[in-house]
């Protein structure tokens, strides 16, 4: 008794078919999905800048707003210690008219502090791409320096400093005097 006949088929006539994408447009795929890595990485980062960038700004802007209360009640502080300082040397109207001009001067000095900033000094390749960041944010108090050395970035407190002129404030003051000691 003889079997059955086995027929095979052959399958290797359908392994000479083209693939589906070609190793050319494989490559482009995979340079364009580190591209787009790379876009997004970017972005993230920008919005990380951008997020640190305005919370400094912000805390710069309560700070001024802090010290620029804590002056303005110091220097109230000052009246009653100028008060008794006064006190035997002039007479009333004299003494507050001379108290007032402190504070006011002193008021004044306060208001020539410089306000605090931050100063980024970079290279130029960061330069740009943090001046663009920080106009699109519209903040002021940091500024961008790209004189630094390439890739580096460091940051600098600025400010706080009260200037002024002793001679001509000594001057301003002994004529004030001069002037209450006339009238009365």
């Amino acid at each position: 008794m003889m079997g059955a006949v086995l027929q095979l088929e052959r399958f290797d006539r359908d392994a000479l078919v083209s693939p589906v994408f070609r190793q050319a447009e494989l490559d482009a795929a995979f340079a364009e999905g580190v591209a787009e890595g790379l876009r997004r990485a970017e972005t993230q980062r920008a919005d990380r800048l951008c997020e640190m960038l305005a919370g400094l700004s912000a805390s710069l802007e309560t700070g001024r707003a802090l010290r620029a209360q804590s002056q303005a009640e110091q220097i109230r502080a000052l009246a009653p210690l100028l008060d008794a300082l006064f006190d035997q040397l002039l007479p009333a109207v004299a003494r507050i008219r001379l108290r007032d001009a402190v504070l006011a001067q002193l008021a004044e000095l306060a208001g020539t502090v410089s306000p605090l900033g931050v100063r980024i000094r970079c290279g130029a390749d960061t330069g740009a791409f943090l001046s663009a960041k920080l106009a699109r944010l519209g903040l002021s108090a940091v500024q961008v320096d790209d004189t630094g050395t390439e890739g580096s970035v460091e940051a600098e407190m600025t400010g706080g400093e009260i200037l002024w002129d002793e001679a001509a404030l000594a001057t301003q003051l002994r004529r004030l005097i001069e002037e209450m000691m006339e009238t009365d």
